[in-house]
């Protein structure tokens, strides 16, 4: 995933934010799969050289989604250690005929395929049978619970690798999806700022940013929560939750904003938002950019930590006190 990252910030640069791909690009097979990924084509199904600049323009009224771009390429990459992970176990327990209580101690990695070769797809139902398991360690007390279930099922009803190849298949798809739509985007935002020189705390990485209302922890703040120079939310959306999510979010701007009044309040957005959400963003937060734009507003920021005051945008004077009669 870092490298993925590391490789769609250069594509970005060199592509204008995924805008103006430059002719030689086509020629680059993986730089290819995440453009045309990022539009929606298959990655394994990519048009020839010469045809990969139309197969671009013909969809270039959609919208550049880098969580598609990255998605594809990822999964690709995925397949592969699925295929020989499913393989192995079949092989080292002989079609799961020949399942030791010290096998699945020392191979807990093996779990997705266990529990998809026996028929239990919950890992809630799993753990209520043989106690709490993880793909990182299951105890000896679980394992020996573990086989005494497999031995349990009849040989002829154990799912054939094929079958738990598609059943895999899609579970690690949605697993995908959460991690690009969680990590991506964030480390996106992470790796610009770090390119621009600028110093930033991550949401794990501090308490509290203090705010107006109460206290709680923007995804990143500059240079810190002691002496806050900016905050940045990154959010993800899509149509149907714009209106909600653009409320929760102008909330955040107004308490942090209204408490550090020189701060830059700054939303980074991908996904199907509203114009009308984009919109209302933008009169409380100083920047309301896409995520393809993130290396341009580090850039920013960077200005405005040496100085350039022009940078911020809004000022908000928000005060809260008690009523004295």
């Amino acid at each position: 995933m870092t490298a993925i990252i590391r490789e769609l910030l250069k594509l970005s640069e060199v592509t204008r934010n995924f805008t103006t791909p430059p002719d030689e690009i086509w020629s680059d097979e993986l730089a290819s799969k995440f453009l045309l990924g990022g539009f929606g084509y298959h990655i394994n199904n990519l048009p020839p050289i010469e045809r990969r600049k139309d197969a671009w323009l013909a969809r270039s009224a959609m919208s550049f989604s880098i969580e598609h771009a990255a998605t594809g390429v990822l999964y690709e990459q995925l397949q592969p250690f699925i295929d020989s992970m499913i393989e192995t176990a079949f092989t080292e327990t002989r079609d799961f005929t020949e399942v030791t209580p010290e096998w699945i101690h020392d191979n807990a990695h093996f779990l997705p395929v266990i529990m998809h070769a026996v028929g239990t797809f919950s890992k809630q139902e799993l753990t209520r049978l043989i106690g709490s398991v993880s793909d990182t360690g299951i105890s000896r007390p679980a394992s020996e619970r573990l086989v005494s279930l497999i031995a349990e099922v009849e040989p002829e009803a154990i799912a054939r690798p094929e079958q738990i190849r598609e059943r895999i298949k899609a579970t690690t798809e949605g697993i995908v999806r959460d991690l690009v739509g969680r990590l991506l985007l964030e480390e996106f935002v992470a790796s610009s700022l770090r390119e621009a020189g600028v110093p930033f705390r991550r949401e794990s990485e501090y308490v509290a940013l203090t705010g107006v209302v109460y206290d709680f922890r923007a995804d990143f703040v500059v240079p810190d929560e002691a002496e806050p120079r900016a905050f940045i939310e990154v959010r993800k959306s899509s149509s149907r939750h714009a209106s909600l999510y653009s409320k929760d979010k102008m909330f955040s701007a107004i308490n942090w904003k209204g408490r550090h009044a020189d701060c830059l309040g700054i939303i980074v957005v991908d996904g199907p938002w509203t114009e009308a959400s984009l919109n209302v963003m933008s009169r409380v937060f100083d920047y309301v950019v896409p995520i393809g734009r993130a290396g341009e507003v580090a850039r920013t920021i960077r200005r405005y930590l040496e100085g350039d005051k022009d940078v911020l945008r809004w000022l908000i004077h928000f005060r809260i006190e008690a009523y004295k009669p």
